[in-house]
């Protein structure tokens, strides 16, 4: 059904990012239900991302790396994906442990390697680089890594590759979160020149945000957990029970689109009511733009 310029998306990405599960549906701080949130996040999720391709979730899973919180997020979120029959990109953040979460979430690979991983939808490649460091917050990847990174983007898809890692690779607005960056930006950077890579899927942060790392767009999923509060006074960080959000990504031949989803229910009110939706599409194309964009005379 054609509405406007552009016609659907070539391949839709759901993308969540910082769940921090505990194990028997402990409250984070003691105050924060990140259980409840990823519970009512899913049930958003099925009705926003209907037409997704792929879920991806960008890392910090658990937030203290115990099995049952992995349990958790996998009860959650695969009967989401199972329903809109799409797979699920998983990779480590921070907070994560390589082997509870390889086992939890029946990841391949050797128990502490990294979570490194890659598919295909709809001729988009998907690329999941580990960027956690066991013992340590701040991120980076090996010389390993590094070489099947080079050897999984050597060629091309149709629509080229969205890489996805828990740390972005940018400057961060809190100073106190800069001693947790990612710490080889050089060497991603020579990784991904003259590669396919459209686009950088990242969390970490627990904010919405954005910018471009090697001429790429970098994309952060604010947290399904708590949000970080940039307006709180310094020197402080301040975690707020509020605005958390996941993304949807529209990827097309030549253009990729970037929207901001709250992950929590609110009370709203129909700003177009059903009724004039439903007329709206029963009408031609010129008569769409007709009835809905026209102004009163």
């Amino acid at each position: 059904m054609s509405y406007g310029m552009h016609p659907d998306a070539t391949a839709v990405i759901a993308h969540l990012s910082d769940t921090h599960l505990l194990a028997g549906g402990a409250l984070l701080g003691g105050q924060v239900d990140t259980t409840a949130h990823l519970r009512e996040t899913a049930a958003r999720l099925r009705v926003a991302a209907a037409d997704a391709d792929v879920l991806v979730v960008s890392g910090d899973v658990a937030d203290l790396g115990e099995p049952d919180a992995y349990r958790v997020a996998r009860d959650l979120l695969v009967p989401v994906a199972d329903g809109l029959g799409i797979p699920i990109v998983w990779t480590a953040g921070n907070h994560d442990e390589r082997p509870a979460m390889r086992q939890a979430l029946a990841l391949p690979g050797e128990s502490l390697a990294p979570i490194d991983s890659v598919i295909e939808v709809n001729g988009l490649r998907l690329v999941a680089l580990d960027s956690s460091l066991p013992g340590w917050h701040h991120g980076g990847f090996d010389e390993g890594q590094a070489a099947w990174l080079a050897g999984v983007l050597a060629d091309a898809p149709p629509l080229g590759s969205v890489l996805v890692m828990h740390h972005p690779p940018l400057p961060y607005r809190t100073r106190l979160m800069r001693l947790l960056e990612f710490r080889d930006e050089q060497r991603l950077a020579e990784v991904l020149d003259g590669a396919d890579v459209r686009a950088i899927l990242s969390g970490h942060l627990h904010i919405n945000g954005s910018g471009t790392f090697a001429e790429i767009p970098v994309i952060l999923a604010g947290a399904t957990s708590y949000a970080d509060d940039l307006a709180g006074p310094p020197p402080a960080m301040h975690g707020i029970d509020a605005t958390q959000s996941f993304n949807l990504i529209e990827v097309y031949a030549d253009a990729i689109a970037h929207s901001v989803v709250p992950a929590l229910p609110s009370p709203s009110r129909e700003t177009v009511p059903a009724e004039l939706a439903e007329s709206v599409a029963a009408l031609s194309p010129a008569e769409r733009l007709d009835r809905f964009s026209r102004k009163p005379a």
